[in-house]
């Protein structure tokens, strides 16, 4: 890596510090934050100072500089410099300090970070500054010199004397995170935290207000409560369990407050013990409850953890609320059995024989408009419309049983010594057994130990085992016997009612369509890594800019789009084509986004689909702020839909709404087997491919 890019990450891993201790995202905000803790010069330059050394360490033992410019590594020991700073003057001795203490710190974040991860799953939060911080407050009152030379008295008031002591506290609490506990520097952090994140700033103010009131009552005055400037736990709690840990939402705010209330009793019983060593209490409080916290919202599967963090609350949020029901979240998903339309005719904990351990599973016929499943009189297995289809493998895996050989039932009889009759058992490549069952004599083409892949023809429907009439039973199971008690699971990609599921449990007694995968639709929306994309950009009828992308691959590889101004994620999933998300600020991305959210890589004429869209696509920032700070109160009070359909083989329209601001967007989108995205119109805007 050349000289220039260590530089420029080393400046990342420097601003990023700033902005993680209070979890805003960014480097403008990392560098507000470093220029309010130079209002004292020596507090200020030893944070500098010590990230500098921490990074350097980094560096020297080989940590690659992306992991590094995240600030996650370095924060640590931002404020181990911040506190050192604040004790001692800046001197020879003192940077020397901060040097030593810098680079320990880096190194016990090494390996507290992968200890934490690997036998918790937890990140380390303030731990190896806590540590370091402890060592130093400790050693510092032997090392005569520095402690003669280099202590001085705060003369930093920077006091307003203007709130009411509530407000005042919070302020000063605020401003103690990065050890300048006074007014003005937590009234400049309180503003950065409001133009960042309204939930962030409620939660940070209602968190301490709460821990002052319970603190105070126990010791007989909130006033004095105020006063204790380690409030700033209260404020880190609340912020971390109610908006960064997890997904903001009234259930968060609870478990928040609910830490919030444990603080106080830990934060009492810390003074009394630390004092005894003449120690801070620091961030223990913190520290321990929220990881606390973490570690058993985990383990009890807590629906609401952020999974991924996009940068704030409300951007978590939106993320969250406009993901959570586009993708098939189910391991056991199965494709239906079948081609064409089918009848649902038991489902799971069925009228008849789907009882008990064997509740989990399907049965499928073929009904005409009477919603007869024969013609003429039904006495013969072959005036039944679904015997001798072909039944298609629902996975992808290896056969593992295969019966063949038992004879159909004639109509009206069943054998109940062969429960499942002639059948074909298959270990899914995910580690789960799905079982097809009632084949017809004679009539199964794959044999044990064969592989077979999704849509793959296992055989022919047919009436043998407990079968009153020829028809599909699927289900899928603990093991191999033939005993096994049934698991859940779900279908994907089917249609009822012209309407698209991606995943899910088919109606009963209803039609039902498997939308089976289709070449064209997989190839119109491939794209060749480094390709390169042009689109003339239209306002009604006049041409108004150009717009250019690249298909690029991420970290994580992850295809996109690239303009000049912002990338477009995409992929495929389930047979299906989904715009993932939508970074920075280029409008004409978001257009293809909303134009475009999903498409199903199936094609039935008239078929209909939903989706979820961000709120933040379609909305201006006064409307995105308050639809976050709504819906972390209550989930989808403001949401945006978008319903899409075929308008015939090659385009689709769509229409998004979100009720709640009166928005409506009509799209339309032209498919081309060579262009791909030939045409795309949003609104009044269009843009149309003009080199691919």
């Amino acid at each position: 890596m050349s000289y220039h890019e260590d530089v420029k990450n080393l400046f990342h891993s420097l601003f990023n510090s700033y902005s993680d201790i209070f979890f805003i995202k960014g480097i403008v905000s990392g560098l507000i934050i470093l220029v309010i803790t130079l209002i004292n010069y020596n507090a200020g330059v030893s944070g500098i100072l010590s990230i500098i050394a921490a990074y350097s360490v980094a560096r020297l033992l080989g940590y690659q500089t992306t992991f590094l410019s995240t600030g996650y590594f370095t924060y640590n020991a931002l404020l181990v410099g911040l506190a050192i700073g604040y004790m001692f003057e800046i001197s020879v001795l003192s940077v020397l300090m901060i040097i030593i203490a810098g680079s320990l710190t880096m190194i016990i974040t090494i390996v507290t970070a992968q200890v934490f991860y690997q036998l918790f799953g937890l990140q380390i939060l303030s731990v190896p500054f806590i540590i370091v911080s402890i060592l130093v407050y400790l050693s510092s009152a032997s090392f005569t010199n520095l402690y003669v030379a280099g202590l001085y008295s705060q003369s930093f008031a920077l006091n307003l004397d203007i709130f009411p002591f509530w407000f005042s506290g919070y302020l000063q609490s605020l401003g103690a995170i990065i050890f300048m506990p006074n007014e003005i520097t937590g009234l400049l952090i309180s503003l950065l935290l409001l133009l960042s994140s309204r939930i962030l700033f409620v939660l940070s103010l209602s968190g301490y207000l709460l821990g002052i009131s319970l603190y105070g009552l126990f010791t007989g005055s909130i006033e004095t409560a105020a006063l204790d400037v380690s409030g700033f736990n209260y404020i880190l709690i609340a912020m971390a369990i109610g908006g960064i840990f997890n997904i903001p939402s009234l259930r968060s705010y609870a478990l928040a407050f609910l830490g919030v209330s444990f603080a106080t009793l830990i934060a009492s019983a810390g003074h009394v013990f630390w004092s005894q060593y003449g120690l801070p209490i620091f961030t223990l409080p913190f520290t321990i409850v929220t990881l606390s916290f973490i570690y058993a919202l985990n383990l009890l599967n807590y629906p609401l953890r952020t999974q991924v963090y996009k940068g704030t609350p409300e951007q978590n949020l939106e993320h969250y609320l406009s993901t959570r029901d586009r993708f098939v979240k189910e391991p056991a998903a199965l494709s239906l059995p079948f081609k064409g339309r089918w009848y649902s005719w038991q489902g799971f904990d069925g009228n008849w024989t789907h009882k008990g351990l064997y509740k989990y599973a399907y049965d499928f016929v073929i009904c005409d408009s009477d919603n007869k499943t024969y013609l003429n009189k039904g006495t013969q297995l072959s005036d039944y419309y679904c015997f001798g289809e072909e039944v298609l493998s629902p996975v992808r895996g290896r056969v593992v049983k295969v019966i063949h050989y038992l004879a159909d039932n004639p109509v009206g009889s069943v054998d109940i010594v062969n429960n499942w009759g002639n059948e074909v058992v298959i270990e899914d490549s995910r580690g789960y057994i799905v079982k097809l069952a009632h084949f017809a004599s004679h009539s199964i083409y794959v044999v044990e130990g064969q592989w077979v892949d999704v849509g793959a023809v296992l055989g022919l429907c047919g009436n043998s085992g407990n079968s009153p009439q020829p028809h599909i039973h699927i289900q899928m199971q603990v093991d191999y016997s033939p005993s096994a008690a049934t698991l859940p699971f779900v279908f994907v990609n089917y249609e009822q009612d012209r309407q698209l599921h991606v995943s899910g449990l088919p109606k009963v007694h209803s039609d039902v369509t498997h939308c089976q995968f289709d070449l064209y639709y997989d190839q119109v929306t491939n794209f060749v890594l480094d390709e390169e994309l042009l689109f003339d950009v239209y306002l009604k009828e006049n041409k108004i800019d150009t717009l250019a992308l690249t298909v690029r691959m991420s970290d994580l590889s992850c295809y996109y789009f690239e303009s000049d101004k912002g990338k477009l994620y995409f992929g495929k999933q389930y047979g299906n084509f989904y715009f993932y998300s939508c970074e920075g600020n280029d409008p004409y991305l978001k257009k293809m986004f909303l134009a475009l959210s999903m498409l199903p890589l199936s094609y039935v004429p008239q078929l209909t689909w939903r989706d979820n869209i961000n709120n933040l696509l379609v909305m201006k920032n006064w409307q995105a702020n308050t639809s976050s700070l709504l819906n972390s109160f209550h989930t989808d009070w403001v949401s945006t839909q978008a319903v899409y359909h075929y308008l015939d083989e090659t385009t689709v329209k769509g229409k998004i709404n979100n009720q709640f601001f009166g928005i409506d967007i009509e799209t339309r989108i032209q498919l081309d087997p060579v262009a791909r995205f030939k045409e795309i119109v949003v609104d009044d805007y269009r843009l149309v491919q003009t080199k691919h």
